[in-house]
């Protein structure tokens, strides 16, 4: 906090505030009509770089700048996968029949199955399943999030969700932009999701689920959604 000494004995002083780091760092999104897992520029959504998926039907994505998370419905896998090439890091076997949807960060991997109706916290370590409930409706499709905050989607109720990181009981709900919701992530700044039928992926609201902003998606089949 630098001061200066004027002529008069008086003194001003200058307080340099810092400025702080934008919220959003990072998007990482799949989608199951091109195999594809991509990053999109936080900006504008355009695609900053893509690379082919582990297998053919990508339906969950999510993560932080450190880390992705991935799930395929085809082969009933979950993923780790290398934020420099999208790589497979490492793989296990689902705990359901379709996994649909997954994020999370470095401390905590959130999922859902729309073959079970279930949300699951995973075990970084070894994907196996910490702990479940029922999910809020009957094709749960997205969820991401962080150790603070889950985020939701259904597409049976066209709804998004916050759920609780404690039981996964329903916080609040909003009805989505779109009419198909497919996928969602983000953290408690910025929440990130796509629509399957609308083909577009959205910046949504944090305090009441409306679309901030939109753009046309990669490709035809936006599925998954994440990041920070």
């Amino acid at each position: 906090m630098p001061s200066r000494i004027l002529g008069d004995g008086l003194s001003w002083i200058i307080t340099i505030i810092p400025t702080a780091a934008p919220p959003a760092n990072v998007i990482w999104h799949c989608d199951s009509d091109a195999d594809t897992v991509y990053e999109l520029s936080t900006s504008d959504f355009s695609v900053v770089r893509s690379a082919d998926s582990p297998s053919v039907s990508p339906f969950g994505i999510g993560g932080k700048t450190d880390v992705i998370w991935h799930c395929d419905a085809t082969v009933d896998k979950v993923y780790e996968l290398s934020t420099s090439d999208f790589s497979v890091i490492r793989s296990a076997s689902s705990p359901g029949s379709l996994p649909s949807g997954i994020g999370g960060n470095t401390d905590v991997i959130w999922h859902c199955d729309y073959g079970a109706d279930k949300v699951y916290e995973l075990s970084t370590s070894d994907f196996s399943v910490v702990r479940s409930a029922s999910s809020p409706s009957t094709i749960p499709i997205g969820i991401g999030g962080d150790s603070d905050v889950i985020w939701h989607c259904d597409n049976n109720t066209d709804s998004i969700y916050e759920l609780s990181t404690a039981d996964f009981s329903v916080v609040r709900s909003a009805s989505s932009p779109d009419t198909t919701p497919s996928g969602i992530g983000g953290d408690i700044d910025v929440i990130w999701h796509c629509d399957l039928g609308a083909d577009k992926v959205y910046e949504l609201s944090t305090s009441d689920f409306s679309a901030v902003r939109s753009a046309n998606s990669p490709s035809t089949s936006p599925y998954g959604m994440g990041g920070q």
